[in-house]
């Protein structure tokens, strides 16, 4: 069985975080969990987490990158902190496309987050019609990242992956359970989230 490494940008502002991190854990499909913590206030000590204490908030994509550069395995899959799911069945349906590394990247769609119960889960081309929270859980090879800008950061970089990157697929009817956004709509990184927009509008 191929390893993952998990990489996990936190602020601690969902209930689900520790929760999500002990089911990482306990899957024989995580090697490591990267945990980039942007607002250290104690240490974490659960196995295979690897805890990354940042000096000041670094935000989402820029914790990405480090966390990709970081990462000691070739599959990697980039985690929101504020979602739960089956974490051994997420990686039994991505790994049925074999080798991983020809398929690009496969994120959520965004029908996910509304079911009750995994129904038909299958894997699918990436179209516009996803337009909600694709990036808040996907996997890919290390081979095929590409740095997101720094100037960008907490927004658009799941965009730039779509630009960039082909095949973009997306894992449908699987259930996921969230509390959209907790992080990204606190008031306290609303300036930096609005920033990010200006810089997107530059780049497209």
């Amino acid at each position: 069985m191929e390893k993952f490494s998990i990489i996990i940008p936190t602020i601690w502002k969902s209930e689900y975080t520790m929760e999500l991190l002990e089911r990482y854990s306990k899957s024989d499909y995580v090697g490591e969990i990267i945990l980039i913590d942007n607002a250290p206030t104690k240490d974490i000590i659960i196995e295979k987490v690897i805890h990354i204490k940042e000096d000041t908030n670094t935000y989402v994509n820029p914790a990405w990158n480090k966390g990709v550069k970081l990462s000691n395995y070739d599959n990697i899959t980039i985690s929101n902190d504020d979602i739960i799911f089956n974490v051994d069945e997420y990686f039994n349906y991505i790994t049925e496309l074999n080798p991983f590394v020809d398929y690009g990247y496969i994120g959520s769609h965004s029908e996910n987050y509304e079911l009750t119960e995994t129904t038909n889960p299958r894997i699918e081309p990436y179209t516009n019609e996803n337009e909600l929270g694709w990036g808040c859980l996907f996997s890919f090879h290390k081979s095929k990242w590409k740095d997101i800008p720094n100037e960008l950061k907490i927004w658009y970089g799941d965009n730039l992956i779509h630009a960039w990157h082909s095949p973009t697929l997306h894992l449908r009817g699987f259930k996921i359970e969230t509390k959209m956004s907790t992080s990204s709509d606190d008031m306290s990184v609303r300036d930096v989230r609005d920033r990010d927009r200006q810089v997107w509008n530059k780049l497209i």
